[in-house]
């Protein structure tokens, strides 16, 4: 169980993969007839994390004006709840600036994630909710539409892919990074940090040091904090992702599954569930669907259609080895020669990530592959590459499997997890996902 305690603080901020296959061919393929390809590319999970946001009341003498931004700082397994007043405040250079924080009465919460892998993450809310009431979004969509549109475009793209593929809602990652970082224009979100959600830290080993004013034995003190600097908005979304589906204060309990699509019935009961527990306040729902609704975010939470080709599934019961084809060819001759057709294993894209094959001509064994620098180490011990062999994409995951017993057929790919359990009793190794197919 969580408790609530009082907390006072604010933050001065404006693959390898491989199958085996018998039939060497040297061609790239397209679509059809011909083996179009998937990636193969083994994501081993990043050590991802995910957000928390916040809420504060202001007072300002200017009336038309509220800038504040919020900044978190969690114990174990505690939601910080509280409310306050702030001064304004922009960037977090000036001592100016840090003195204004540290004079600053304002009481913000704080709700720790606390992931399943152990690790324990804080974020901050770099705006203030009132800029998303509805009145104000419709001016915000009217008046500087371009801009607000250049930054969905440059979220869009990765919060599609990652909601997809996480039971998620794309149209309420967007939300989030829009409400967050304020349109991505909080310096902590901006070029060069790209941090959407104001997650403390360092993300491999890059940080970037602000000065935060926390309230602390009865008293403002400013403290210097890291936080997590990105390579690009994609790692700060992978973040929010992270703690959204692995934050866990009770094992096989996760806190914020009742914001997952298969758990919800529209974006309304994922942001409903969101308020009180990513942050707890109580316009945080209203405001999140206030933006979904003024820039037609729902469109984002479909993939586009994508033609897709069946990738066959043939089993050589002399060697062991499972080949995944595209080739209608293949499929038709194989089994002339001993092998079992075993139906289609999955529907490939015709677009997507390029996944290369690679042919031992010593063992007959196949290899698959997205990176070139496994293709050329490859090329070094006697593999003889094949070309493109398939794409890579959709929403569903293609589990990977490894048999250290054997020289040929030694990887596995299936999207059923029964099998996947039946074989780990054999004797193979679950490594994780390998690709993504339909």
């Amino acid at each position: 169980m969580k408790k609530t305690n009082f907390l006072l603080s604010v933050m001065v901020l404006g693959g390898i993969v491989s199958t085996a296959a018998p039939v060497s061919f040297a061609d790239e393929v397209g679509t059809g007839n011909e083996a179009i390809a998937q990636s193969t590319v083994s994501t081993y999970e990043n050590q991802i994390a995910g957000t928390e946001t916040q809420e504060s009341a202001l007072e300002t003498q200017n009336s038309s004006t509220i800038s504040t931004t919020e900044a978190t700082a969690v114990e174990s397994s505690e939601i910080t709840e509280a409310t306050g007043s702030a001064v304004e405040e922009t960037a977090p250079e000036s001592e100016e600036q840090s003195t204004e924080a540290t004079e600053a009465t304002k009481a913000t919460e704080t709700v720790e994630n606390q992931l399943d892998d152990g690790e324990v993450l804080v974020h901050t809310t770099q705006t203030d909710l009132s800029q998303f009431e509805v009145s104000i979004a419709s001016r915000f969509a009217r008046s500087s539409s371009n801009t607000q549109q250049q930054f969905i475009d440059s979220v869009a793209p990765s919060a599609r892919t990652l909601a997809s593929q996480n039971d998620l809602y794309a149209s309420v990652m967007i939300a989030q990074a829009i409400v967050e970082s304020g349109w991505g224009k909080s310096q902590l979100a901006s070029a060069p940090n790209y941090n959407l959600f104001g997650i403390k830290g360092s993300y491999n080993g890059q940080s970037v040091t602000f000065p935060t004013a926390e309230f602390v034995n009865g008293q403002w003190i400013t403290v210097n904090a890291a936080f997590r600097k990105y390579p690009s908005y994609k790692q700060s979304l992978e973040d929010n992702v992270h703690i959204l589906k692995t934050t866990s204060f009770q094992s096989g309990v996760y806190y914020y599954s009742g914001a997952w699509k298969s758990n919800t019935k529209s974006y309304k009961d994922a942001t409903a569930w969101l308020t009180g527990r990513y942050a707890t306040a109580p316009n945080y729902a209203t405001t999140l669907n206030s933006v979904i609704e003024t820039y037609n975010l729902t469109q984002y939470d479909s993939q586009p259609q994508v033609p897709t080709s069946p990738m066959y599934r043939l089993y050589n019961p002399n060697t062991g080895e499972h080949l995944y084809s595209l080739n209608e060819g293949e499929k038709n001759s194989l089994p002339k020669i001993g092998w079992k057709y075993e139906g289609v294993a999955w529907l490939a894209p015709n677009s997507g990530t390029k996944v290369y094959r690679m042919y031992n001509p010593n063992s007959g064994d196949h290899h698959y592959t997205a990176a070139q620098s496994e293709i050329n180490f490859l090329k070094k011990l006697g593999w003889r590459y094949e070309g493109l062999s398939f794409y890579s994409g959709g929403s569903k995951a293609i589990l990977r499997l490894f048999n250290p017993n054997e020289q040929t057929g030694t990887h596995h790919y299936t999207m059923s997890t029964k099998e996947r359990d039946y074989l780990v009793k054999l004797g193979w190794r679950y490594e994780g996902i390998g690709f993504y197919g339909n």
